[in-house]
């Protein structure tokens, strides 16, 4: 599904104040096309509407947008293009005396795509393991799990941005900022990379 379906799909949830969805739809948009104005926009909203349902200014206010926002595809294309450039350059050099500088230059360049596949190699680690997800549910409850001693429960609102953690059954961790919260029920969340197969009944929900 292309960013154009997942924008509708959030827009219209917006409409209609179903944030979770809102947020999802937008945030799993935004991965596809980060520079589509459009986009930003909407989420910029449906991120102030969720701190506004929670009576938190602050929180959820997105900060703006960086000067080069890359999509995942594009981002693992510009660490090939520099460690491919830095080569080139190297194999340049190498065929020149006196190339102390341009050595220098491929290393730089080089080095540099080696360093952003290390980052961007940790961050689908940390998907694959972690991945993405929206509370969707209006509260929803985030405990202990049954094994677990009784701890007060943890309340999260529809259209919190969080991550997954490992299952047990019908439930899932939970985390945020890293650090795991407690377990809640699968049917409160929807994980983000799975965006596309919940357009067709989020209206419905």
């Amino acid at each position: 599904m292309d960013a154009s379906a997942l924008y509708n799909a959030g827009t219209e949830a917006l409409a209609r104040g179903d944030l979770g969805a809102a947020v999802t739809f937008l945030l799993a948009a935004s991965r596809i096309d980060p520079r589509a104005r459009d986009i930003r926009t909407n989420l910029a909203i449906a991120r102030a509407r969720v701190a506004e349902a929670q009576g938190s200014g602050d929180r959820g206010t997105p900060s703006a947008p960086p000067p080069l926002a890359l999509s995942w595809t594009e981002s693992w294309y510009l660490a090939a293009a520099l460690a491919l450039a830095g080569a080139l350059v190297a194999s340049m050099a190498a065929a020149r005396p006196r190339s102390g500088r341009l050595l220098l230059a491929a290393s730089v360049i080089f080095g540099g795509g080696v360093l952003f596949s290390g980052a961007l190699f940790l961050r689908a680690r940390e998907e694959a393991l972690h991945p993405a997800a929206v509370v969707v549910a209006p509260v929803l409850e985030v405990g202990s799990a049954p094994d677990e001693r009784p701890m007060p429960p943890y309340l999260l609102g529809a259209g919190d941005e969080v991550r997954q953690g490992p299952a047990r059954g019908d439930l899932v961790q939970v985390r945020v900022s890293g650090n795991a919260i407690g377990w809640a029920r699968w049917s409160g969340l929807w994980r983000l990379a799975d965006a596309p197969r919940y357009t067709g009944n989020s209206g419905s929900r």
